[in-house]
C-alpha cells in the first residue's frame, strides 16, 4: 500500500531483525532519538542521483546483520531461492523448479541455469547447501528451519532437502540469501544480485544474470556511512540517501524536515495478549475467549501505531492466504458480548474475584505496547473487570512472564511466513507462557504444516479457548525522498522485489508433472 505523508512525521531509522518465533523481539540499534520540530522549514536537497545509508558497525551480511537500515540493500546484492511476497506467498527467484515427495517430507530443488555471483564464479547447489547450513545454525534464520532433517547437493547440481515431517509450504522458510560459499563468514558476502558493493558505492552487475529485471535503474548507487540514528536523519534529509527502511514504531525515533513517499512494508511481527491460565480472571474459560470482543483492533492501529500495522483477529496476518475472514468476522469487536460473558459469568460476585486486581503486564522498553496494553486495559475496567497495567524494564518483564505474576500479557514475536504456532501450545515451547501448552493444538499445528487447509480450524479452536488474542501485525516504512523511485511493492524483508514480473510458485511446482 503507498501512501503519500509530507512533514515531520515521528519515526524510527532502525529497528532489529529478531529472531523467529522468540519473545520478546528488541532492537540492537542506536536508540538516541530527536523529535521533530512542526514549524520547522522544509529541507530541500539539489542532487538528483539515488543513494542509500548503512550501518558499518552491522556489517552486510544477512545471515548475522540485525540492523533494518542495512537490510534494505539485501536485495540489491543478494538473490535466494523464494522471496516471500507482501501476500504471504513464496515466489521463485534462484529455484527454477521443484517437486515434493509423495509423504511431503523430501523436497527436490532445480537452480536457474546460467547464474553466476558477482565475481563471475557459477552458482552451484554445494552454495546453496553450504548456505543454508550456516543459515540453520544462525540465530536469524535459525527457528524457521528447525524441520529440516538435512540437506544435499546430488551430483545431477540438483538440491535436495528432508524434513521431519511433511510439510506443505516449506518453499515460504526459503527466502535464504544464497552467498558464495567461502564468503559465509564475510562482513561483505559475494552474493548473486542486480548490484555489487565497490568501496563506498554499489555498482550495477554487468553479470546479473536477469537482465534489467529490477526495482532500481541506476548504474550506480552512493552509500553513506552512518554511525547513528541523528546521522541517518542528517542524510535522508540533507544528504545524497534517498531511502530509509525502518520500524516507524519504534521506541528510537527522530524526525523529518523534508518532502517525502512513503510505503508500507509487510512484516511477521504479531502483537498479542497471552493469559496465565493459573489464576487470576482469564483461568476463568469464558472470561478469556471472550476478550477479543473488547479490543477495538482498528482503533488500536490508528491512534497507537498510526496506520503502520495490519488489525487481525486471528494469529496470521490479514494479507495472508491464510487468514479466513469469516472466522476472524466471528471473534472481531463486539464489546456488548464481552460485558455481557463478564456478567454472565457471576465471577464478581464470587469473593475471590470480587476484590481481586488483575495485572496486565508489558514490557517498559517500548512505548507503543505500553499505550496499547493501556488502551485495552481501559475497555476491560469499563466492562467490569479491574485491570492495572504493569509496565516493567524488560529483564524484570521477562521475569514476571516466566514466574506468572499476572493475569494477562502483551507481547511481540516474529512469526515464520507460514505463521506456525507450534511453540505456542508445546508443552516446552519457548511461547508458552502461563500453562497454554495444549496436546490438541500442539497437533493441530503439525497438520497445518502439513496441510495449510487446516489452518481455519486452528484459527478457530484458538479463539474459541482462549489461548492466545491476536490485536495487530506491525509493518515497517520505506521511506523515499518523492520522485526517486516511481512505485516499490516490498516484500517481506526484500526491499527492492519487481512484484510486476515475479514468478509464482506454481510456476516452478513440478510435483504432478508425469514426466
Amino acid at each position: 500500500m503507498k501512501k503519500l505523508i509530507a512533514l515531520c512525521l515521528a519515526l524510527t531509522l532502525l529497528c532489529g531483525c529478531n529472531v523467529d518465533k522468540m519473545e520478546p523481539t528488541a532492537a540492537t540499534e542506536p536508540t538516541e532519538t530527536t523529535q521533530a520540530e512542526t514549524q520547522a522549514p522544509v529541507a530541500v536537497k539539489e542532487h538528483d542521483e539515488f543513494g542509500l545509508s548503512y550501518l558499518p558497525e552491522y556489517g552486510l551480511n544477512p545471515l548475522t546483520c540485525t540492523a533494518t537500515i542495512n537490510r534494505a540493500l539485501f536485495s540489491l546484492l543478494y538473490e535466494s531461492l523464494f522471496v516471500v511476497s507482501n501476500q504471504f506467498r513464496a515466489e521463485p527467484v534462484l529455484c527454477q523448479s521443484f517437486k515434493v515427495s509423495d509423504d511431503g517430507m523430501t523436497y527436490r530443488f532445480t537452480l536457474v541455469s546460467g547464474v553466476t555471483f558477482t565475481d563471475g564464479s557459477p552458482l552451484t547447489a554445494e552454495d546453496v547447501r553450504d548456505s543454508i547450513n550456516a543459515a540453520m545454525n544462525s540465530s536469524m534464520y535459525h527457528a524457521r528451519l528447525e524441520n529440516i532433517n538435512y540437506v544435499r547437493s546430488e551430483d545431477d547440481g540438483t538440491l535436495t532437502i528432508g524434513l521431519n515431517q511433511p510439510y506443505e509450504n516449506f518453499c515460504l522458510m526459503l527466502d535464504i540469501p544464497i552467498l558464495k560459499a567461502t564468503t559465509l563468514e564475510d562482513p561483505y558476502p559475494v552474493g548473486t544480485g542486480p548490484y555489487v558493493r565497490r568501496g563506498s558505492e554499489l555498482q550495477k552487475n554487468s553479470r546479473w544474470w536477469n537482465g534489467e529485471n529490477t526495482v532500481l535503474d541506476e548504474d550506480r548507487v552512493p552509500l553513506s556511512s552512518a554511525q547513528t540514528t541523528n546521522d541517518l536523519r542528517d542524510d535522508f534529509e540533507f544528504g545524497s540517501t534517498d531511502l530509509i527502511y525502518c520500524d516507524p514504531n519504534s521506541p528510537a525515533a527522530v524526525g523529518y524536515r523534508c518532502d517525502y513517499e512513503v510505503w508500507e512494508a509487510p512484516t511477521t511481527i504479531m502483537h498479542y495478549i497471552g493469559f496465565n491460565l493459573g489464576s487470576g480472571y482469564f483461568a476463568v474459560d469464558e472470561i478469556r475467549s471472550a476478550l477479543t470482543y473488547a479490543i477495538d483492533r482498528d482503533e488500536i492501529r490508528n491512534v497507537v501505531y498510526g496506520g503502520f500495522a495490519q488489525a487481525s483477529v486471528l494469529p496470521c496476518s490479514p494479507l495472508s492466504d491464510l487468514y479466513d475472514r469469516q472466522t476472524a468476522e466471528d471473534y472481531d469487536y463486539a464489546p456488548a458480548m464481552f460485558r455481557a460473558a463478564v456478567n454472565n459469568s457471576g465471577i464478581m460476585a464470587i469473593e475471590e474475584y470480587a476484590n481481586h486486581v488483575g495485572y496486565f503486564l508489558v514490557c517498559a522498553e517500548d512505548p507503543k505496547r505500553v499505550d496499547a496494553a493501556n488502551f485495552i486495559a481501559e475497555a476491560l475496567n469499563e466492562a467490569g473487570l479491574k485491570i492495572v497495567v504493569n509496565s516493567l524494564p524488560r529483564d524484570e518483564y521477562e521475569t514476571a512472564l516466566s514466574e506468572g505474576e499476572y493475569d494477562l500479557y502483551y507481547g511481540e514475536v516474529r512469526l515464520t511466513a507460514n505463521f506456525d504456532l507450534y511453540e505456542f501450545f508445546s508443552e516446552y515451547g519457548d511461547l508458552s507462557y502461563g500453562h497454554i501448552d495444549n496436546s490438541g493444538l500442539t497437533t493441530l499445528c503439525n497438520e497445518a504444516l502439513a496441510n495449510s487447509g487446516s489452518y481455519v480450524e486452528l484459527c478457530a479452536q484458538i479463539m474459541d479457548s482462549g489461548m492466545l488474542c491476536p490485536v495487530v501485525f506491525k509493518s515497517y516504512a520505506v521511506y523515499v525522498t518523492r520522485g526517486m523511485i516511481s512505485t516499490l511493492t516490498p516484500a517481506v524483508d526484500y526491499l527492492f522485489h519487481n512484484a510486476a514480473t515475479a514468478r509464482t510458485l506454481a510456476d516452478a511446482d513440478k510435483t504432478y508433472d508425469t514426466e
